[in-house]
């Protein structure tokens, strides 16, 4: 009796143990992730940053950074549901869809690229009879692709909120019903002023830092463009970790990044990662923010559904 009674409790014992072994194994290392299409070049700038969070954060038990990367949304929401992950950078539409489908917190705004905020810019040729978002009636917009927020999901939702309907167009030279809007993808910035400028397409959207780009629209092009329309502004990226994160390691995770700037190493590793210039609160607060985009969301939810079903 006693003997089954101590085995009983070694058993029980043993599970306690390997369960806070287990849990310890999992907070030692702090991961982050994101979408990537050049996993040496982008593993490569993140790294040190990932790094420097680590080491600040030794007293919480992190031992260590890692980068997990993946090669598009659908795989990066897998390791958020699977737990592999604990901070996500995203722009604004990635970012949204994470919350909603493997509840993602967002917690402070990033300067990528030096920037806080972006927006869309809606631009047609000036001899066109295009000069509001109204006279896009019949008429085919130019996108960059179904991932991007300034080149996609702002402008796209712009449009639906002014009510009009918008119908996709496997090329751009189809033509769209005489009251709908009809968009189709450019798979690149540089196609989209190209495509506008030879009047294959009627109108185009960049993001303003793109449209202001040489590279992206030729001197000799930016003459013959008019903006129709600009977009509201928008966080140019946010940092997010996962849903069930420990409220202390989320605050010391966030007062790390926040004062990452003020030190000669935390500057280094923050511009290395791609240009970033500064982490901040979000000015009219997470709640207003999450609220917004939110709203968007919904106004196109029965399409990211159809592409992200649960």
């Amino acid at each position: 009796m006693f003997k089954r009674e101590f085995n009983r409790t070694l058993i029980l014992l043993i599970f306690i143990l390997s369960f806070y072994a287990s849990s310890y194994a999992q907070q030692k290392t702090l991961t982050i992730g994101r979408v990537s299409d050049d996993p040496q070049k982008h593993y490569k700038k993140t790294k040190p940053f990932i790094d420097y969070i680590a080491k600040n954060l030794k007293t919480m038990g992190i031992k260590e950074g890692k980068v997990l990367l993946a090669k598009d949304n659908h795989q990066l929401i897998k390791y958020l549901r699977e737990g592999k992950l604990d901070i996500i950078t995203e722009t604004p539409y990635s970012s949204i869809i994470y919350m909603e489908k493997a509840g993602a917190k967002p917690i402070l705004r990033r300067w990528k690229k030096g920037i806080p905020t972006y927006h869309s810019v809606i631009f047609a040729r000036k001899d066109s009879n295009i000069n509001s978002l109204k006279d896009l009636k019949g008429k085919v917009i130019a996108f960059e692709d179904t991932g991007s927020t300034s080149g996609y999901f702002l402008p796209k939702t712009t449009i639906i909120k002014e009510g009009l309907e918008m119908v996709r167009l496997d090329k751009y030279t189809q033509k769209p019903p005489a009251d709908k809007v009809g968009y189709c993808f450019a798979g690149g910035e540089i196609n989209i002023s190209h495509w506008v400028h030879k009047g294959l397409v009627d109108a185009g959207v960049l993001s303003n830092e793109e449209y202001e780009e040489p590279d992206e629209v030729p001197a000799g092009f930016i003459s013959d463009f008019k903006v129709i329309y600009e977009t509201e502004d928008v966080p140019r990226n946010l940092i997010l970790v996962r849903g069930d994160m420990e409220p202390k390691l989320q605050e010391e995770i966030k007062n790390i990044l926040l004062n990452m700037r003020l030190s000669q190493e935390g500057r280094k590793a923050m511009w290395n990662f791609q240009g970033t210039a500064n982490f901040d609160e979000f000015p009219e607060g997470i709640e207003v923010v999450i609220r917004k985009f939110k709203e968007r969301y919904d106004l196109i939810k029965e399409e990211i559904e159809k592409e992200y079903p649960e």
